[in-house]
Order: C-alpha cells, then sequence, then structure tokens
C-alpha cells in the first residue's frame, strides 16, 4: 500500500492537532480554547503547505480538516473517559 498525499494531511492534521491540545492542556489551558488553538494552528499548517505548494487543492484542505476534526472527537472522547 502506498501513503498518498491525503494520507500525509490527514495524519499530520491529526498529529498537530492531539500534540497542541496536548500542550495546551498541560499549561492548563481551558479545554474548550485547548480545541480551538489546536484546530486553527493545525489548518494554517495545512492551508500555508498550500500557498507553498502553488497550487490549492480542495481535496487536501478536505483531508487537512478530517484529520482536525477526527483528532478532536478521539481527544473528546478520550477525556470523558
Amino acid at each position: 500500500m502506498t501513503i498518498t498525499d491525503k494520507m500525509l494531511h490527514f495524519s499530520i492534521s491529526f498529529l498537530i492537532t492531539a500534540t497542541i491540545f496536548l500542550y495546551c492542556h498541560l499549561l492548563a489551558i481551558q479545554v474548550l480554547l485547548s480545541f480551538v488553538i489546536a484546530a486553527v494552528v493545525a489548518i494554517f499548517v495545512g492551508v500555508i503547505k498550500e500557498i507553498i505548494d502553488l497550487k490549492w487543492d480542495w481535496k487536501d484542505f478536505a483531508a487537512d480538516g478530517l484529520g482536525v476534526i477526527t483528532s478532536v472527537i478521539i481527544i473528546g472522547i478520550l477525556m470523558l473517559i
């Protein structure tokens, strides 16, 4: 199985969101604000990557968004446990 560009967008966005949320949580930032900061940073990185590529691909941006949403859902579930 080959790793596609969309898989990389999804996984990197997922990891950025989870990592930023973890650091915000360790710094005792409110949970909702931690989610917002993590999501904004991950989307920002995705947008910057598309700008660097010099072509806008909505599918890459959708993969970024799905990575962020998946990470937020999993973090939310784990925080309830």
